[in-house]
């Protein structure tokens, strides 16, 4: 059993032509009052709908992102398992990557309170094969530890870092996924391109990509 709730990425790439055809068929299935309460009922803690910001790279325009925290990987394996739920899935995404992800535990880390007024919320990912967990975690305690004021004052509110949970049955590479918050899309961008050293914690070129909460009214909790 975890200790600590786990992070389920689901990223794809979605049929409804439109984001707001999305919005409407996300809050009829998933988000719906039922959805929620069927998704609680098994441990999903909240989710959070992304969509894609083109123009820094890593994305394709008609991407999806969702951010859900479990319980347990069990209550995930449940939920989906479920053929309703499946059936909901394939009217919103021709294809997609579901990923369970655990804590890096010892792994440099934040969160912090956003400023009144600064309501806006960007993420930005990085995901890639690792040498090693040990050698990825302390790579990225030596590379962002120095600069965690520079990162706040341009708006960054938190940073975590996660590994890959395999399936059953799965024998996987270290695999590992870095989510950042930030309420200045501007201040991310600067802070990113300032960033060096990060690189050497991996077995291969990661990928990066930058997301924006989702407008219109999505359905979150």
């Amino acid at each position: 059993m975890n200790d600590s709730p786990v992070l389920l990425t689901v990223r794809g790439t979605r049929i409804p032509k439109t984001l707001d055809d999305t919005r409407v068929l996300h809050n009829e299935t998933a988000g719906s009052q039922q959805g929620i309460a069927a998704a609680r009922a098994l441990g999903d803690l909240s989710h959070k709908v992304y969509i894609p910001v083109t123009k820094a790279g890593g994305t394709e325009e008609n991407e999806l992102l969702f951010i859900d925290f479990w319980l347990n990987p069990q209550g995930i394996g449940q939920f989906f398992s479920n053929a309703h739920v499946q059936e909901q899935g394939g009217k919103m995404f021709s294809k997609r990557d579901p990923i369970v992800w655990m804590p890096a535990k010892g792994a440099f880390s934040f969160n912090l309170p956003a400023a009144q007024g600064r309501n806006d919320r960007w993420l930005g990912i990085v995901r890639g094969l690792v040498k090693s967990p040990e050698a990825c975690i302390d790579t990225y305690r030596k590379v962002l530890g120095p600069k965690l004021a520079d990162a706040r004052r341009r708006g960054q509110l938190s940073h975590e870092i996660y590994f890959r949970v395999p399936m059953p049955g799965e024998s996987l590479p270290p695999e590992m996924i870095g989510v950042d918050v930030w309420c200045d899309a501007e201040g991310m961008q600067e802070h990113y391109r300032e960033l060096s050293g990060y690189e050497a914690a991996y077995a291969a070129k990661p990928a990066t990509s930058v997301w924006q909460q989702a407008p219109g009214g999505f359905s979150e909790w």
